[in-house]
């Protein structure tokens, strides 16, 4: 980010580095009220989906002993969308592992984030970002005047910023590819994607889809720009 940002708070969750900036003249009361909330909210979506944790949701939905009806509301909200991002892209996008378990990986990430972002909003505050792994939602512009500035990491060394982009007010950013977790994509009939490309990176208006638009461009490889770009308002750009 080009500014430093008041208020700053970082955690794990999700298997990954979750982080709140925060551009506003608040409290430090309100400040920490509005990251335990979303602390707690994070923590209780790894807890119903994580596929490592053998008591969440889609743990026992694998293992026979809960039915994807019978699961909770935003595990079927989810599931549901999976199965929608498998139809668009023609199988591209997967959430079955090879051995046939569910794992919404893929998109739950993303529509995590956007669903904490505003739990932010809720609390009050104004201009702000919120990032887990590669996922950046963002609210507002800095205290400058001047709209989010979000680096991109060099896929090939993390400890380098590859480039930067400008974020339009509100929008999100997304970035799929190995870098972080490895080669962690599944692509159609389950195979494990090797992209042309080491990460693709999208911005649009919303972060749950940004991430799985990047996710099916990713596997797409060549053709993943034109895909994502037939979508209203959504952008690509990767990284060889």
């Amino acid at each position: 980010m080009s500014a430093e940002a008041r208020i700053k708070f970082a955690g794990r969750s999700m298997g990954t580095v979750v982080s709140v900036h925060i551009d506003d003249e608040v409290s430090q009361v309100v400040a920490n009220t509005a990251w335990e909330k979303v602390s707690i909210f994070l923590h209780d979506i790894e807890d119903r989906f994580s596929t490592f944790l053998p008591t969440s949701e889609i743990s026992r939905i694998n293992s026979g002993e809960l039915h994807i009806l019978d699961a909770s509301p935003d595990v079927v909200e989810v599931l549901d969308a999976c199965t929608w991002l498998e139809h668009l892209s023609d199988g591209v996008f997967n959430a079955r592992r090879p051995d046939g378990s569910i794992d919404p990986a893929g998109f739950v990430k993303g529509w995590a984030a956007e669903r904490a972002a505003s739990l932010l909003a809720e609390a009050g505050l104004k201009n702000y970002y919120l990032r887990i792994g590669g996922d950046i939602q963002t609210h507002g512009v800095q205290s400058t005047g001047d709209q989010w500035r979000v680096g991109i990491v060099d896929p090939h060394d993390a400890t380098r910023i590859h480039s930067y982009v400008d974020i339009p007010k509100n929008w999100a950013v997304a970035t799929s590819g190995t870098a972080e977790r490895g080669h962690h994509i599944w692509g159609k009939d389950s195979v494990a994607v090797n992209s042309q490309f080491s990460s693709m990176t999208v911005i649009g208006p919303h972060l749950m889809w940004a991430d799985a638009f990047a996710t099916i461009g990713f596997a797409l490889g060549n053709a993943g720009i034109e895909w994502v770009e037939k979508f209203p308002d959504y952008t690509a750009f990767t990284v060889k």
